[in-house]
């Protein structure tokens, strides 16, 4: 996991405290912020490190299969079921049971896992023998399951059992510092995959990436360097290597309201406060956009009366 901003040393320090006991954790947060990432380092360095890691994508499953994947089948239960089948909680055994996308289960499906989380036993489908179980549950959601309980399609009950201690992972936009870590981490990692010796990104290249608002996040991130070095011949990253959505998406294509007559002083002021505008005041975000340093952007707030 890349990060040094405060928002992910929080983070770092929750997997730490969750690590620390066996209760349910649910972890939130958008969709490629990496959750399954923090599920898998709460299990590495905790005491059921050396059991099974089993995750489950609830979300890739059809309703009628959930049951099976998450508790097994006999022979014979269903039409199609050959074999006897072990479900996720038997596999894992002593070690941890990730439930991805907890928050599209149906309400039956729902009410079975609430009776796993109670009772530590379950039958397969079809099956009469009571298996106990001994696993530790992580779940995890892009869904506000607060809110889906409010409107009634979420289990109150199951939400309380698994929101037990609760870690939310924030979204890349939060952390623009973490952009450009996260970005050498995959210039680097693809750099290996196809030896290739890509020194960084051009600075215009910088600027758009920090201007971009990664509604994708970090698995974003990732594909948009991988292709960006399939696709470079050169010694840096530079903006045609890059979606025409990041080009658009940047400030650069931002339209700013300068008029033949006004003066370089208007000018560069318009383009000041336009440029904070689109970086959220984020100083740093908008003094790259611009291209100079933070220094040069807090003298110019100086002189323009910008400084708040």
């Amino acid at each position: 996991m890349v990060g040094a901003s405060g928002l992910m040393k929080e983070v770092f320090r929750q997997i730490r405290q969750a690590a620390m006991s066996d209760i349910p954790v649910l972890i939130s947060g958008e969709t490629g912020t990496g959750k399954d990432l923090v599920a898998n380092a709460i299990h590495q360095i905790s005491a059921r490190q050396e059991y099974p890691f089993i995750p489950i994508h609830l979300g890739s499953l059809p309703s009628e299969l959930v049951s099976s994947e998450l508790f097994g089948h006999e022979k014979g239960a269903f039409t199609g079921a050959w074999k006897r089948h072990k479900g996720s909680f038997e596999k894992a055994k002593k070690g941890t049971v990730f439930l991805d996308e907890v928050g599209t289960i149906d309400q039956k499906n729902q009410v079975a896992l609430l009776r796993v989380l109670e009772t530590q036993s379950f039958n397969r489908i079809g099956g009469t023998v009571n298996i106990k179980t001994n696993v530790r549950v992580v779940a995890a959601t892009n869904e506000n399951l607060a809110a889906a309980v409010a409107k009634k399609k979420f289990r109150e009950d199951l939400f309380y059992r698994l929101d037990v201690f609760s870690i939310t992972i924030p979204p890349v936009r939060k952390r623009p510092g973490d952009i450009s870590l996260l970005v050498d981490y995959y210039l680097r990692r693809f750099n290996d995959a196809y030896q290739k010796n890509i020194m960084g990104l051009s600075p215009q290249c910088i600027s758009i990436m920090e201007a971009y608002e990664w509604p994708g996040n970090v698995r974003e991130i990732k594909n948009i360097i991988h292709r960006a070095v399939v696709l470079c011949d050169e010694k840096v990253l530079l903006p045609k290597h890059l979606p025409k959505r990041l080009l658009e998406g940047s400030g650069n294509s931002h339209p700013v309201d300068i008029r033949v007559g006004d003066s370089i002083e208007e000018a560069e002021y318009k383009l000041i406060v336009e440029t904070l505008n689109v970086a959220m005041n984020n100083k740093s975000r908008a003094a790259k956009m611009l291209g100079i340093s933070r220094r040069a952007l807090y003298n110019k707030l100086e002189k323009h009366n910008l400084m708040l």
